[in-house]
């Protein structure tokens, strides 16, 4: 797979760890494919792989040579609206400090998940928390917004926290999304695992999504090619981005060199088909 020269509209991207763990190779390895990376983070009590001072000056040379643009994905751990007010406190300071490190590699996005219940990747299976369930949110939003109001102060002007939607409807953010702090990074395979109408929510929160994270879903398995999918309903969403003339970032968040080969040839197939 190389670079393809096409004229999409919205710059193609993919996660850091698509060749294995090392940041800087897999940068590199991808420039050479996409226009953006998404940078994922993760940080555990014991463990984490923020990139040291050699490494984001590599990622600058990389980012310089080969014009590719960053988004930022904090860590999964991160509760910021926690009912914990240690928790809480703890998780925006670390995303602080994390814009402050990342900050010379100009990322357009940091992406941020803000949980409800205890943080998850996807949503287990008959956990996920639909638009019709009857839920008891209590004061999760308003402590949701004061801390994004703290991070967005924490920012510039040229940069943007983007909230996704993870174990629960998209309609849930809708109290961040009118505020001033933040927009959409809309996960289409999220929204399958929920078993929401994914055409839906991508018509009605398109204007509001800067980012969109596109990967397969197999069961509850999911972050596969986009081959697993019915080629026929990919076709439908990338019609959806046509006419909505979105022309933001793509990003296949898929996880080996194979299923990012066939995830982007099917995008590009269905988009000019």
């Amino acid at each position: 797979m190389k670079k393809a020269a096409s004229h999409l509209p919205y710059k193609m991207s993919a996660p850091s760890m698509v060749f294995g763990e090392d940041l800087v190779d897999n940068v590199q390895r991808l420039s050479k494919l996409v226009d953006h990376v998404e940078i994922v983070l993760f940080h555990t009590p014991r463990l984490h792989n923020f990139p040291s001072s050699r490494e984001i000056d590599a990622l600058l040379e990389i980012k310089a040579r080969e014009k590719i643009s960053f988004s930022v994905h904090l860590p999964t751990s991160l509760e910021i609206a926690s009912t914990e007010r240690e928790k809480r406190e703890a998780s925006v300071q670390l995303a602080r400090e994390l814009f402050l490190q990342m900050s010379i590699l100009e990322p357009l996005y940091y992406i941020l998940h803000i949980p409800f219940t205890p943080p998850t990747l996807v949503p287990v299976p008959g956990s996920y928390i639909a638009k019709d369930r009857s839920t008891q949110w209590g004061d999760w939003p308003q402590r949701a917004l004061a801390s994004l109001e703290i991070l967005y102060g924490a920012l510039d002007n040229r940069q943007k926290i983007l909230v996704e939607n993870i174990n629960y409807s998209p309609c849930f953010l809708e109290p961040f999304l009118q505020s001033k702090f933040c927009e959409l990074c809309l996960d289409l395979g999220h929204l399958m695992l929920g078993n929401e109408k994914v055409t839906d929510v991508l018509t009605r929160y398109i204007e509001v999504t800067p980012e969109i994270h596109l990967h397969g879903v197999k069961g509850h398995e999911e972050h596969v090619s986009l081959s697993a999918l019915p080629r026929p309903l990919v076709t439908e969403w990338m019609q959806i981005l046509h006419t909505a003339g979105f022309s933001g970032i793509l990003n296949l968040e898929v996880f080996s060199p194979a299923d990012l080969e066939e995830s982007d040839t099917l995008v590009r197939e269905t988009f000019f088909r």
